[in-house]
């Protein structure tokens, strides 16, 4: 149902995208009150676990989609957009569920062959 409601195509990462977006994060992150406490950036989708910055989440996320959108296309033949509408977005309040999604995350990136945490701009809590 998901495909059918899509105005765009799904676009698929390819390695140049992603090392885009990867570079767009560690820039904003530089600039943020916020940190990046995991992230798995793949093919179809990303993760990311942003630590609490008293900013509204929703608007944290379109600003760095937004960011990452503009940056993919000035290096790549890509010019529609690059993220899907929807997105979900939370705040974990509990401490257990911090540690799982950090570990959900992490595990993405184990499964891609990758470290778990292989970013520099990811801060250690």
């Amino acid at each position: 149902m998901a495909a059918e409601r899509m105005k765009y195509p799904s676009v698929r990462l390819n390695v140049q995208m992603i090392d885009v977006a990867a570079s767009v994060i560690a820039e904003c992150t530089t600039a943020s009150p916020w940190r990046i406490a995991a992230a798995s950036i793949e093919s179809t989708h990303l993760h990311l676990l942003i630590t609490y910055s008293g900013l509204d989440i929703h608007t944290t996320v379109k600003w760095l989609a937004d960011r990452i959108t503009k940056a993919i296309h000035r290096p790549t033949a890509h010019t529609s957009p690059v993220w899907a509408k929807g997105k979900w977005c939370t705040y974990i309040y509990d401490s257990g569920q911090w540690d799982n999604t950090l570990a959900y995350i992490e595990r993405h990136n184990i499964h891609r062959g990758q470290h778990p945490r292989p970013y520099p701009f990811i801060t250690t809590l």
